[in-house]
């Protein structure tokens, strides 16, 4: 089966990848909601482990596309990706701090969605607000699913090393 040839941030294009963000999204925004459990709370763990060292290594790639005159995955910057995502998960989940610091750092990224919103709907501008967060140790179960994006993103830098190989004599 012939591959397409990478580009930068191209690991996010995964299906793998694109499933855990829908996944996370309605998780958060649905299911929660709906029914909220112990399962509930680690499947967003799950969604979001798998794919986000995906997106550290995509913004690494497209900062360096810049220099570069030949774009190749590269395997080297993915385990980087997984242990400082695995480092900030742990944190947040053991630490109060850290759980306050990722609260407020989340509603940063999410506040120009939420002025979006008021702004097309004419409603006062919102304050950047904290996200739910809640500090719990079990959710460390969960750090297994870093291998997933470990998988893909290897995968992906083998994939282009074969094709670029030379032809066997």
């Amino acid at each position: 089966m012939r591959h397409p040839k990478p580009f930068p941030a191209s690991g996010l294009l995964h299906p793998l990848v694109l499933g855990a963000v829908v996944l996370l999204v309605l998780n958060d925004h649905v299911f929660k909601a709906r029914w909220p459990s112990w399962w509930t709370g680690k499947l967003s763990d799950v969604a979001g482990l798998a794919m986000f060292p995906l997106l550290l290594q995509a913004l690494w790639e497209q900062a360096l596309h810049r220099r570069a005159r030949e774009f190749r995955p590269s395997r080297a910057v993915l385990p980087g990706a997984v242990v400082l995502t695995g480092l900030c998960f742990a944190a947040t989940k053991l630490s109060e701090d850290a759980g306050n610091a990722w609260r407020w750092a989340l509603g940063g990224v999410q506040w120009p969605f939420r002025m979006l919103g008021a702004v097309l709907s004419g409603a006062p501008l919102p304050h950047v607000q904290p996200t739910m967060h809640t500090v719990d140790v079990t959710d460390l179960i969960t750090l297994p699913a870093l291998l997933v994006a470990l998988w893909l993103g290897w995968r992906r830098a083998d994939v282009t090393t074969v094709e670029q190989a030379p032809p066997p004599r």
